[in-house]
């Protein structure tokens, strides 16, 4: 049985005049964790699985507790806002320190572990068309610093207009480099002058608000990202991050960010 906590449609050929008979069992929702220590800040996020054929999305939950401690002795109970949410401005992550999130739900300890890697930033920025396979593609160039030895796992997210619009994650195990390059590709140029309403969620328009964001994050934290890539593809769920079956992931980072407006002018042919 797979949960659905990636969002997945079904489709059927309307032509297709069998009917198709999906074999499941009902199971019992998981929760989801979400959880986080940055340079400025800490929140977690609590929120439910549904069964394939429940039809409502669940809200965000409100649970016994959720703690954060370092390995440095500072502790601290995070109150619950809304929509499942837990967050504090003053429990702020340093880089070399291991932090840990535990979550009590009815009586049962969740627990994950991070270790803040240290500080990046993003050096510069640009885009260029690329020729493949025929169809000129959009390339976003990100050059970001690689300074210290223990950064060897990034986590990237494209905002557009707030709104996420493409992410990965990159390992670097050559700790000699002092920089890293992510070559990102976002839209053929043939899909921007097609400009179907069936395709408007991945192209880039005149004027877009455009915001990278690169964050320094763990090896555990890769894995599981990486296993929610796929899981993404193969329409299974990630691996587990807590100790207990619940989904989701507890990650301390550091993060840098840099926005511009996308001009077609801008781009490198």
């Amino acid at each position: 049985m797979k949960y659905l906590y990636w969002i997945l449609a079904l489709c059927l050929l309307s032509s297709c005049e069998e009917e198709i008979q999906l074999d499941y069992r009902p199971i019992d929702p998981l929760y989801v964790i979400e959880g986080h220590v940055c340079n400025d800040g800490s929140g977690v996020v609590i929120t439910g699985t549904r069964d394939i054929d429940d039809p409502v999305l669940k809200d965000g939950i409100e649970v016994q507790s959720v703690t954060l401690s370092s390995d440095n002795g500072i502790k601290e109970t995070l109150v619950y806002d809304k929509d499942g949410i837990y967050s504090s401005r003053s429990f702020v992550g340093k880089p070399g320190e291991t932090y840990t999130l535990t979550v009590v739900i009815d009586g049962e300890s969740f627990i994950s572990s991070s270790t803040m890697p240290g500080y990046t930033e993003i050096i510069s920025t640009r885009m260029r068309w690329e020729e493949m396979m025929g169809n000129d593609m959009l390339h976003l160039i990100v050059d970001v610093s690689d300074k210290d030895d223990d950064i060897n796992y990034y986590y990237y997210r494209i905002l557009r207009n707030g709104k996420l619009f493409k992410w990965n994650v990159v390992r670097d195990l050559d700790s000699s480099n002092s920089t890293i390059q992510f070559d990102i590709s976002c839209m053929s140029r043939d899909k921007a002058e097609k400009n179907d309403p069936d395709d408007y969620d991945s192209i880039l328009f005149e004027g877009d608000d455009i915001t990278i964001e690169v964050r320094a994050i763990d090896m555990k934290t890769y894995d599981y990202l990486f296993s929610a890539k796929l899981s993404g593809q193969n329409h299974s769920n990630p691996i587990y991050n807590f100790n207990g079956e619940v989904l989701g992931y507890f990650s301390a980072y550091t993060t840098t960010s840099k926005s511009f407006v996308f001009h077609y002018s801008d781009i490198e042919d």
